[in-house]
């Protein structure tokens, strides 16, 4: 007896990835593109059929062979990782043996090359079910040559319908080029685009659509940190929501889940990695590159920037001391015209600080202690800080504030929508707050990789409470590896910075000989400390464990 079709359905990837073209420009990221997705596309499950460095020959062999395993119902994946060029509104795929043609030649790319949306329509005429195409080929133009009239093609490839069935993602938008690199030194074998989307391959939680946002916002922060723009570009003819392997994403469309009916993935080793890079690459704080050289060293990290890494710890102790990080209730800082935001003193601003600045903020103004939001001020909050928000140059701490009148009020979108705004603009408590939210799943799944980051981030900003957060990530092993040495190392840093939170911490790891040697006098005298600065935690502990020491 036959199964039925949607039994009997599989995944299939078409992979192709071009760097030795024999008459134009070579590429340096297309073979090392192709393997990476053909791996991660194998552990979702897919079957795959790669071509590295192919020609018009072998390209059409395997596009002949998938073709030929197709069935009803099938999802289809066609990955494209090479030069592409826009002839006359159509992009045109090239196998590393298309002749170098000058103006006037379009024919003879169009006779020696692939048409991307052809490819497309024969797998769909095959009965796939889904199709989903990923072209990695938005660059300059292949075909330029100097003392010659190269063959003309807009910057970058045309816009695509996609048809019913058929989900299409560019790794660049209209007129924007597709970078392999974002520098010399960029130590990555992979396109900033890849990079961005391969963690994603097996995440069966996230529709086509969720899979496109993300990696737009990755690929986005990537390309901006070097001051060039490249938002990847997709077209959806998918009716309903499905995911990579065309079925539904786990739990029930159109209903955000609480965070414990979430099943959350595993983290993925290569995104875990970036995210933790991204957040300390710009640290003034060695122990921030010692932390990421100690993931390498235990296999947590893969170590793709081992040697920014290395090169970045050694001029930090090499040079001049780096500053010391602050304290939640050290006093501010005066600004620097270089690093903090513009300021105003305007009457909006000064009514949001009275009635939304939180306690621990060191950017709030001297004179503010800090707004309990209580019932009577929450609407105050919300249209001081509204107002203040929409002035021009508005400092980065009115955002944060106005999230927390939003959440005081209930309204949990808008306070996470601005709380982004200010992580996005660096607001060290906004970062600390968000990696908490993160990491007890308060406002979503839980995500203890970017809880990490975050936490170092705020950490790098000043506030020495991440530091103990961090240290309590290693010792659960939240979203890493569970090492109680390194949360031992994050404890003691914090010591250093007069953390008041994290004696009980440092003292229950003396006290069970966890990361250190079990020294119950050892533990009692933190416990002290830690009561005579106020912490409540201390106090219990030096109670309930060193009675008549």
């Amino acid at each position: 007896m036959a199964l039925p079709a949607a039994a009997q359905a599989k995944q299939l990837a078409f992979v192709i990835g071009n760097d030795a073209y024999q008459e134009i420009s070579p590429l340096s990221a297309g073979v090392n593109d192709a393997r990476a997705m053909s791996d991660a596309l194998q552990r979702a499950g897919f079957e795959i059929e790669l071509v590295e460095n192919g020609t018009q020959r072998q390209i059409s062999r395997a596009l002949a062979a998938i073709e030929g395993r197709i069935v009803p119902g099938d999802t289809v994946l066609f990955h494209y990782s090479g030069h592409g060029f826009e002839i006359d509104g159509q992009n045109w795929l090239l196998p590393v043996d298309v002749p170098a043609a000058r103006e006037g030649e379009a024919g003879l790319v169009k006779d020696a090359a692939f048409n991307a949306a052809e490819i497309i329509d024969r797998l769909r005429a095959r009965g796939a079910g889904t199709v989903v195409a990923i072209l990695d080929a938005c660059r300059n133009n292949p075909f330029a040559r100097p003392g010659t009239r190269a063959l003309v093609g807009s910057q970058g490839l045309a816009r695509m319908d996609a048809s019913n069935g058929v989900f299409i993602m560019f790794s660049a938008g209209s007129k924007q080029q597709a970078l392999d690199k974002l520098s010399p030194s960029d130590v990555a074998t992979t396109s900033i685009f890849v990079r961005s989307f391969l963690p994603l391959v097996e995440r069966t939680d996230l529709s086509l659509i969720d899979i496109a946002k993300e990696t737009q916002a990755k690929v986005r922060d990537l390309a901006r940190s070097i001051g060039h723009e490249q938002i990847p570009a997709y077209y959806d003819g998918i009716v309903g929501r499905v995911n990579l392997t065309g079925t539904l994403p786990a739990g029930k469309p159109g209903i955000i889940a609480k965070p414990d009916q979430v099943a959350v993935p595993p983290p993925q080793l290569g995104a875990a990695e970036d995210v933790f890079w991204q957040s300390i690459e710009g640290s003034t704080q060695p122990a921030m590159f010692e932390a990421y050289l100690a993931q390498v060293r235990g296999n947590t990290f893969s170590g793709t920037y081992r040697k920014l890494a290395e090169l970045r710890l050694a001029a930090l102790r090499g040079g001049a001391p780096s500053p010391p990080v602050r304290t939640e209730t050290a006093p501010p800082k005066p600004p620097s015209a270089a690093s903090s935001p513009p300021q105003s003193s305007s009457p909006d601003l000064a009514a949001c600080d009275r009635a939304a600045a939180d306690s621990r903020d060191n950017e709030k103004p001297a004179g503010i202690e800090g707004a309990d939001l209580s019932a009577r001020s929450i609407v105050e909050a919300v249209f001081a800080c509204a107002r203040a928000a929409d002035a021009d140059a508005a400092p980065r701490r009115v955002f944060y504030q106005l999230a927390r009148a939003h959440e005081a009020n209930g309204n949990r979108i808008d306070a996470s929508r601005f709380l982004q705004k200010a992580v996005d603009l660096g607001h060290p408590l906004a970062l600390y707050v968000l990696a908490d939210k993160l990491l007890s799943g308060q406002d979503g799944p839980r995500d203890a990789s970017r809880a990490l980051a975050l936490f170092y981030r705020a950490a790098d900003a000043g506030i020495s409470g991440a530091v103990v957060r961090i240290g309590l990530i290693y010792a659960n092993g939240q979203g890493t590896g569970r090492d109680h040495a390194k949360a031992v190392a994050f404890y003691n840093l914090a010591l250093k910075l007069d953390e008041p939170t994290v004696y009980p911490e440092l003292a229950a790891a003396y006290l069970a000989g966890r990361g250190v040697l079990k020294d119950i006098d050892k533990a009692c005298q933190l416990f002290r400390q830690g009561a005579a600065a106020g912490n409540a935690a201390s106090i219990a502990g030096e109670k309930a464990n060193c009675a008549g020491r």
